[in-house]
């Protein structure tokens, strides 16, 4: 037995990390075992957000939660009780008398249900009776306390009150006294017990995974340079993951047309990229066509009037290769300022930037889709053909009176789906959102279904300073699709969360696509990386995933480009945060291997 403790709790919002009210009046959570301090999870950010309104013309009012309280309803479910404020954590008045409600099986997963009503004024503190809790306590504006019995509806999922509803006590029992002095900021709501498989998932999940072992075969027989090359270690992970690298081996003086057996060393090789690997770069993507890499990103040094791309032979070769202009804003008279958020992609073998761009105004950014000529050169600006404008099946913009930006593209079978973010201003602004649409192959700019909203900022993360959602892109791996996205100001408070399908599902039904409740990429994942996101990746020769995004050098810094493996973690979803010496332990990369050499092998 682990003796796993669980505590949850809300952050101080009176700091100076620039954690807001949105983020810290959300449900934390920080585990304990076998009597050990309190550890914050999930790098001391929210995993439980409350859902915003949406109101009559589709835009969020943005909620937060306060006095969150955990319980078992059961030996597989866990309940959350919690009181609904408004963004900045004020008083509520839309749900006088009512209880936020969550069900939960692992910590992770949270569904929010109907709001219990058990109380008749705005609830200012709510407590539960332990951790197989029957009844809840609350304290209304007026300062008169309540009690009240409830159960769980299995059938309806919905949590109900019991016998004669509330009744007045004197008071409520006290806030818990926990020992968490060591997790920044907190302000400790209530623990329970947890059993050693939710507690181990919970750190493999929430903590940040780490290499523990990097293996190599006992011993292998080669006949060739070539074939030992191909022999990879195996690294090992700390939440039970693991995956193939490729070797360095120590093998120059090595006479492979001799038999014989020997120990050859190596080093397990790792790229090494600086953060930032360039500077005002912002929105960046990688991108490969014929047996190239090609980087692109949006120009904050020249106030995005410009376009440049790089090519090398590898990825770490692109962060010192050499720039080349393919477009800027005096090329075309369709295009006359802004140009963001350029994306390579290739459909049916041609190779595509999709691209953002106006002919004037902010306020009438629209997305492109530019092609490059055939047998054309992607470093010649004179290759590529002249932007154009996507629009609807029946050649409609996308909007009139707004802005459509960060459209990007991924592909089932044989249909060709773009996503993108879209903003309307007039007559109120709505927020950003976030679409999709199937085109057409051989001419992507052209719909061929009808916008369909997929995504809306509902939690706090997301429309944290500003309620965006924007920079989308796919991974396709293991039958589902993983949609990343960006949200909330693009300052320290910018974020990179999660959607998912799978594959076998329509995209273009919004039910069908599942939000994470929390983000995977905030300022609290890498230290010195502020505000990280609208990202987007590339599959090397050795199958690994590379995650090209921005972040501030420092939160005052210029909006710069960075790069970092992808890692997949226990549930096989995209970890952003595993940096180079999680990845590989320092002191693991030093390896050795057995080997006979048989000439007549090869």
């Amino acid at each position: 037995m682990k003796n796993y403790q669980l505590l949850c709790y809300e952050r101080d919002p009176w700091n100076d990390e620039g954690y807001d009210a949105k983020l810290s009046h959300s449900m934390h959570l920080g585990i304990s075992q076998n009597g050990s301090a309190f550890k914050a999870l999930n790098h001391n950010y929210g995993v439980l957000f409350p859902k915003g309104i949406e109101k009559d013309d589709g835009s969020i009012d943005a909620k937060t939660l306060i006095q969150p309280c955990i319980f078992q309803i059961n030996d597989t479910t866990f309940g959350i009780f919690a009181i609904q404020t408004g963004s900045k954590a004020e008083n509520d008045l839309t749900s006088k008398g009512e209880l936020l409600c969550f069900t939960t099986e692992d910590f992770v997963h949270y569904q929010q249900l109907s709001s219990i009503k058990v109380g008749n004024d705005v609830i200012l503190e709510v407590r539960v009776d332990g951790q197989m809790a029957q009844k809840v306590f609350w304290r209304e504006v007026s300062g008169k306390c309540y009690a009240a019995s409830f159960w769980f509806n299995a059938d309806t999922q919905a949590f109900e009150i019991s016998g004669n509803e509330q009744s007045e006590v004197a008071t409520i029992p006290n806030q818990p006294k926990v020992a968490a002095e060591n997790i920044d900021g907190c302000i400790p709501r209530g623990e329970i017990s947890i059993s050693d498989a939710i507690g181990d998932y919970l750190l493999n999940k929430l903590d940040e995974p780490y290499n523990t072992a990097n293996e190599l075969p006992k011993e292998v027989t080669v006949g060739s340079q070539q074939e030992l090359e191909e022999v990879k270690a195996v690294a090992k992970y700390s939440d039970g993951t693991e995956t193939n690298k490729r070797v360095d081996w120590y093998s120059r003086n090595i006479d492979f047309t001799k038999p014989q057996s020997l120990t050859i060393k190596g080093r397990i090789h790792q790229d090494h990229f600086i953060f930032p690997m360039a500077l005002d770069r912002a929105d960046p993507c990688i991108g490969r066509w014929q047996d190239k890499y090609y980087f692109i990103a949006t120009n904050d040094a020249d106030r995005n009037h410009s376009l440049y791309i790089r090519e090398a032979d590898s990825v770490p070769e692109l962060v010192t290769a050499q720039e080349v202009k393919i477009l800027d804003s005096n090329m075309y008279d369709t295009i006359g300022n802004l140009l963001w958020a350029p994306e390579f992609h290739i459909i049916d073998g041609q190779l595509f930037v999709f691209h953002s761009a106006t002919i004037d105004r902010f306020e009438d950014v629209q997305s492109y889709v530019m092609a490059l000529k055939p047998n054309g050169n992607p470093m010649l600006a004179s290759d590529w053909c002249e932007p154009k404008r996507v629009v609807k099946p029946n050649g409609d913009p996308l909007i009139k009176q707004g802005i459509t930006l960060d459209m990007t593209e991924f592909q089932i079978d044989d249909h060709i789906y773009v996503t993108w973010s879209q903003r309307q201003f007039v007559p109120n602004d709505l927020g950003a959102w976030l679409y999709i649409a199937e085109v057409d192959a051989a001419h992507p700019w052209q719909m061929v279904s009808d916008p369909v909203v997929i995504a809306k900022p509902i939690y706090g993360w997301e429309n944290n300073r500003a309620p965006v959602n924007e920079g989308p892109f796919a991974i396709q791996r293991n039958g589902k699709v993983y949609l990343t996205y960006s949200g909330a100001l693009i300052d320290d408070s910018y974020v990179v969360g999660l959607m998912q399908i799978d594959r076998e599902l329509s995209p273009l039904d919004p039910e069908n696509w599942q939000k994470s409740n929390y983000p995977i990429l905030t300022s609290n994942t890498v230290a010195g990386e502020f505000g990280p996101g609208h990202n987007a990746y590339v599959i090397d020769d050795d199958g690994h995933y590379w995650n090209s995004y921005h972040a501030h050098p420092g939160k005052e810094g210029p909006r710069s480009s960075g790069i970092r493996r992808v890692h997949f973690d226990v549930d096989g979803e995209p970890d952003l945060g595993m940096t180079e010496d999680l990845d590989l332990k320092p002191q693991l990369v030093n390896v050795a291997l057995q080997v006979k050499i048989d000439p007549k092998k090869n």
